[in-house]
């Protein structure tokens, strides 16, 4: 049995990575196009625009979303990330931007509570 587990803790650590972090193109339903950057690891991901604004891929609407965090988990907010030319309203693409502290202790905890798991 120990050994089983043993194999197991040794398999899972394989999977794990880094997000592919260079800037590379994105596409919602729509046909827009953006460029992002991927971040994170297995424990948390998202993409970041060159602006600092942090998206998550909606399964369901199949766009890219402004992030929010809620119960300590990074989901997408409902609200498409749109491109323009147009200067964006700056009240608005604040109201959108996670701190990014508050993504750090995010990411830390996930990381913290796998590790637990694990011990």
């Amino acid at each position: 049995m120990k050994l089983i587990l043993l194999l197991f803790l040794t398999l899972h650590q394989l999977y794990g990575a880094p997000a592919f972090n260079k800037v590379r193109e994105f596409t919602n339903a729509d046909g827009t196009k953006f460029t992002a950057q991927g971040m994170g690891d297995q424990y948390l991901n998202w993409i970041e625009t060159e602006d600092g604004t942090v998206l998550k891929f909606n399964q369901e609407s199949q766009n890219f979303e402004y992030a929010e965090i809620l119960d300590n988990r990074l989901l997408p907010s409902g609200k498409k990330y749109r491109v323009s030319n147009v200067k964006k309203s700056n009240s608005f693409v604040q109201d959108q931007k996670i701190n990014s502290e508050e993504l750090s202790k995010l990411w830390q905890y996930k990381r913290q509570n796998i590790m637990r798991v694990y011990k």
